[in-house]
Order: structure tokens, then C-alpha cells, then sequence
């Protein structure tokens, strides 16, 4: 299960560095990217990007740690990780209220489509995934 939540959670990070390179998309191209970012950064056992495409409260919460200790842990935990191929196979529905996004993508994974709804929330003006669920 937690493999599973790192993955979604990765596949959220991978889509926010995508977008952050383009840059000047519009809300709703930023969270998909954000989200395509998460996947690329999980498949890659990224931790600097995937940790870097969360939010500081779920850094926290994944690791138990705090502050800078928790992007370290955040890294560390994600860097330990066999790299596993996980790909966004469509976006399915992006929803946008205020500062938050929920994106429902299919995620495809060792042969298996699954689908995954990241809930995203812009910290320092990018969106950052705040929960994954499936």
C-alpha cells in the first residue's frame, strides 16, 4: 500500500516539473503537468523532484519529520526506491477551485491501468500534490 501511495504521489510530482519548465500555462495545463511530473519523477526513483513536486505538509507526513529533515527523509525514501515505470496514460477529468486541483488521471504501471485521483494544492505559486487516492 505505501508503494502504491508513492507511486500516485510521484505521479503527481512528475506533472508540476513539466509544466514549471514550459511555464505561462494556464491553471489547468500547470496541474496536469504537475501531475505528469509526479510520474516521470517515480519512474525515475527521483527523490529531489518527486519531494520537490509535494507539499511541505505531506514531506511532513510521509516522513515524520520536519522542516528540512523532511525533505531529506522525502528524498532519501524515494531515492531507496527500485525505479518502476509508471506513465500517465490520459487525464481523465481536472477539476479547479481556488488554489487547490483535483486531477483524475489512468496511470499505467508493470502492464497494469489503474486510476489515480491526485488532489493538489499551490504552495509558492506551483501545484503540488497534497493526497493521492485511487
Amino acid at each position: 500500500m505505501r508503494l502504491s501511495r508513492t507511486l500516485g504521489i510521484a505521479a503527481c510530482g512528475l506533472a508540476a516539473l513539466a509544466l514549471g519548465a514550459c511555464g505561462g500555462g494556464s491553471d489547468k495545463e500547470d496541474a496536469e503537468g504537475t501531475v505528469k511530473d509526479i510520474a516521470k519523477a517515480t519512474s525515475d526513483a527521483n527523490g529531489e523532484d518527486f519531494c520537490g513536486l509535494i507539499t511541505k505538509q505531506l514531506r511532513e507526513q510521509l516522513t515524520g519529520s520536519k522542516g528540512d529533515k523532511a525533505k531529506d527523509a522525502c528524498e532519501k525514501l524515494i531515492d531507496s526506491q527500485k525505479s518502476r515505470k509508471v506513465e500517465v496514460t490520459k487525464i481523465t477529468k481536472t477539476e479547479l477551485k481556488g488554489d487547490k486541483a483535483t486531477v483524475t488521471a489512468e496511470l499505467k504501471s508493470q502492464g497494469q491501468k489503474r486510476p489515480q485521483v491526485f488532489e493538489l494544492t499551490k504552495e509558492d505559486g506551483k501545484y503540488r500534490l497534497a493526497s493521492a487516492n485511487q
